[in-house]
């Protein structure tokens, strides 16, 4: 298309996607429903600065596409628009994530319920024993128990959240990301102990999103920093954008293209849930989530939203 949005040149794959007639010198855009909306914000944000990212992923109709958007030449004579329909390929990551996930939380699952039983069976030796210290134990056991029951309650509740579909009924509102972000942080403020976060927030720090949700992304970012030995930890927002950084662990770079991968492990975060619940969030607004990281050096997540 050239600088106006005017088509120069386009393919049958092209015109069978948008399902709309692409003809040369014509504008397209405005010809597609409002479901393309996160299609046609992209590209218009892009001919106005093609020295944006063009790359996005997208949900539209119910179908998974890839978008990559291209600048001709230095001088901007017009851009090259690919889109690329990955539904059946994301369907079948989803299945195996899912298998994968069964498998990891059967694994979590089961291992409390070991401690569980031992406490119990050694309450019964010792009541049925008689011995004199017998309300020690129970108060002992009793404690393991109640600590293994809330390790399971937070499983299934991560797990119930990840599984949930996005409500893409809601509206999306125009949030004050300042004060909603504000709220989460001076509630870790008070609450954490050996873990600083700073807050930054500049002119015009709006975007569009569900308050409760910003809330919620916030939350897993923070928790993801805490469970990586953050000692220091700055937020940021701006217009349309939420950034993360952390002085934890980091992300050895093999891993870092699995981030988003629901996985299960105690050992991490508790859940291994957080990062792909936030993609879900985001994705459901129409943005994006990007992850820098490097091993015992930190992570930055940055969270953009449709402005």
């Amino acid at each position: 298309m050239d600088p106006r949005g005017r088509v120069l040149i386009a393919n049958r794959q092209a015109v069978d996607l948008l399902g709309t007639q692409l003809e040369e010198g014509q504008p397209f855009l405005d010809r597609l429903s409002s479901d393309w909306a996160p299609l046609t914000d992209a590209v218009r944000r892009f001919l106005e600065n093609p020295r944006l990212d063009g790359t996005a992923e997208l949900e539209v109709e119910g179908r998974r596409l890839t978008l990559q958007l291209a600048s001709l030449g230095p001088e901007v004579r017009g851009v090259v628009m690919a889109l690329n329909d990955v539904t059946d390929v994301s369907r079948a990551e989803r299945v195996l994530a899912w298998g994968e996930m069964a498998r990891q939380v059967a694994h979590e699952i089961k291992n409390p319920l070991t401690p569980m039983r031992l406490g119990m069976q050694h309450l019964r030796r010792v009541y049925r024993e008689r011995r004199g210290e017998f309300d020690r134990t129970l108060e002992e056991t009793a404690e393991r128990i109640l600590g293994e029951i809330d390790r399971l309650d937070t499983i299934a509740r991560a797990f119930s959240r990840f599984a949930a579909p996005a409500d893409l009924r809601q509206p999306l509102d125009r949030i004050d990301l300042g004060t909603t972000v504000g709220e989460v942080v001076q509630l870790y403020r008070l609450a954490e102990e050996g873990c600083e976060v700073r807050l930054e927030v500049a002119a015009g720090a709006t975007g569009a999103a569900r308050a409760d949700e910003v809330k919620e992304v916030v939350v897993n970012l923070l928790e993801n920093a805490r469970n990586a030995g953050a000692t220091l930890v700055r937020v940021s927002v701006g217009p349309a954008l939420i950034r993360v950084a952390d002085d934890g662990a980091g992300i050895p770079a093999d891993l870092l293209p699995r981030v988003f991968e629901p996985r299960f492990s105690t050992t991490t975060s508790g859940s291994g849930l957080g990062l792909a619940i936030v993609r879900r969030l985001v994705d459901s607004w129409g943005g994006r989530v990007e992850v820098a990281s490097e091993s015992e050096r930190g992570t930055l997540v940055t969270v953009r939203l449709p402005s």
